[in-house]
């Protein structure tokens, strides 16, 4: 009975023993790892010189394209002889000597095509042999390098660009609440920028470089930032610099881009002192010429005078040449008396303007009719109102654009043509409007405009003798005039009031013309 158990406690042995090997025979083949099993060949010297294949799994074949039996029995260096240059030969044979396992990362190509990326680790098995599982990493070493790649481009972006730029991640406490912030990235810009403080702020918290105005006012604009979405723009000095720094959000932190303005801000500074000074010469240049044109009414309404009293009282005792030169006197007094009184409202469109108000342009172009009474019957024009609730009620100083207005009527009862005979054709005067967006205003006048504001687009338009269209803002200058002086009367100043008073009120002033087809002028004031 002993004899008995004793045989079958041994055979109970080997079929554990049998069924572990099987066991690990199907791991083995299981595997997504390559496995190869290798023993250790030496010279006389003993030193190793190659290693004999002695088993491999299933997976080397999906991972090196070899099949197993292709493999089991033949020498390493023989099957794949990169395994010298990418240093793995190495690895086996301190393996072998030391009896410690190793893992490296290595490229790995041969003569024969195969190559890529392995991670491979050896264990010795026994004294003179060695396990080596591996597996192929190429496309994820290739992304790790596409990776870096992309990540080495944007630095190099980021350190060549002239913005300093970095970013900075939000440190939470348990309940979370933002509570200071550290810096995880900054170009080469931002480290010049910062120049002492670079190694704390790259290395310390926020609150640990921050000033006590800083820790006030710029953490406050940071955890808004990032707990809002809406990023911050504003500008600030160090030292004699100035800069603009845009703040956005970035995951749970804030990207801060700083651009060095301080040229921009020493030629903005240069130019609102130039402007000032503008304003200053323009506001005395103003009021020499509205002093200069007042003062000069009175001694000329004395030459007037005294000229009337020659014509009526001395007529007897004058000849014929006497006269013809007091007439010319009077006449060129006369010229002067309206260039004068031109003279003085130009320069009041800027001293005496009245507080805005709005007004219905329909009432107020009625009474410039009324007050033209006489032009219109003269030349038996016909003018053309839009209906009343087509003509908008507009908003400014009503005396003076009743100035612009009348300017421009008076024009265009002036500038009649003539028929074949030489005779007047009665003059026909449109006039509309229409409200458009600031987008739709023409190209030429859009830089005086807004684009985010709605406009009044008043046109008035004639059948007059019109003009080539190249002198379209010769027009608007002071004393500038495109016909002689016994062809047409005027200043040459009834124009450049149009588009000073349309400047005041932030508008602006288009013409369109050809010779002999009409004139428009269309004035754009805002709704």
């Amino acid at each position: 009975m002993n004899s008995s158990n004793g045989s079958d406690g041994l055979a109970a042995e080997r079929l554990q023993s049998s069924e572990a090997v099987q066991l690990a025979l199907a791991a083995y083949d299981a595997s997504l790892n390559g496995i190869i099993s290798m023993q250790a060949i030496r010279n006389r010297e003993g030193k190793v010189v190659d290693f004999l294949m002695l088993t491999a799994n299933r997976a080397v074949e999906r991972i090196l394209t070899m099949a197993p039996d292709r493999i089991v029995g033949t020498r390493l260096l023989e099957t794949f002889p990169g395994n010298v240059e990418s240093g793995m030969f190495s690895l086996y044979e301190r393996v072998v000597e030391t009896g410690e396992a190793e893992q490296i990362v290595e490229h790995y190509t041969d003569v024969y095509g195969l190559q890529g990326w392995f991670e491979v680790s050896a264990v010795r098995a026994a004294p003179e042999q060695v396990v080596v599982t591996f597996i192929n990493i190429t496309d994820s070493k290739q992304a790790e390098q596409k990776i870096k790649q992309q990540a080495d481009l944007l630095q190099a972006v980021l350190d060549h660009t002239q913005a300093a730029i970095s970013l900075h991640e939000a440190i939470r406490d348990e309940t979370g609440t933002i509570i200071d912030f550290h810096t995880i990235l900054a170009n080469q810009q931002a480290i010049r920028m910062w120049g002492d403080l670079a190694e704390p702020i790259l290395t310390k918290r926020f609150f640990e470089v921050a000033s006590p105005e800083q820790q006030q006012i710029d953490f406050a604009k940071y955890v808004r930032v990032v707990e809002t979405g809406e990023p911050d723009l504003s500008e600030f000095s160090i030292g004699d610099q100035w800069w603009l720094r845009l703040t956005t959000r970035s995951g749970d932190g804030v990207v801060i881009s700083n651009v060095d303005i301080t040229e921009n801000q020493r030629y903005r500074l240069q130019v609102e002192a130039t402007n000032l000074e503008l304003k200053r010469s323009n506001e005395n240049l103003q009021s020499f010429a509205y002093i200069a044109s007042h003062d000069l009414q009175e001694p000329l309404r004395k030459i007037q005078s005294f000229g009337d009293i020659l014509r009526s009282q001395y007529a007897s005792q004058l000849d014929q040449e006497g006269i013809e030169i007091v007439e010319r006197m009077q006449a060129a007094a006369e010229r002067m008396s309206l260039l004068i009184r031109d003279l003085l409202d130009y320069s009041r469109i800027a001293t005496h303007r009245e507080t805005f108000r709005s007004f219905s342009l329909a009432k107020l172009i009625e009474d410039i009719i009324e007050d033209l009474w006489y032009p219109i019957e003269q030349t038996n024009a016909t003018i053309r109102l839009g209906a009343h609730e087509d003509l908008p009620d507009i908003t400014g100083d009503r005396l003076q654009l009743r100035q612009l207005f009348q300017n421009l009527l008076s024009n265009a009862l002036k500038f009649c043509q003539k028929d074949g005979n030489g005779l007047p054709i009665a003059p026909i005067v449109h006039i509309s409007a229409q409200q458009i967006p600031g987008s739709a205003v023409p190209v030429a006048i859009q830089p005086v405009l807004s684009t985010k504001r709605a406009y009044w687009a008043i046109a008035i338009t004639d059948n007059g003798i019109g003009f080539d269209s190249k002198y379209a803002e010769q027009i608007f200058q002071v004393f500038q005039r495109l016909h002689a002086r016994h062809e047409f009367t005027g200043t040459g100043i009834g124009l450049a009031i149009v588009k000073k008073v349309v400047e005041q009120h932030d508008g602006a002033v288009q013409v369109q013309s050809r010779i002999g087809e009409g004139t428009t002028f269309t004035v754009y004031l805002p709704v």
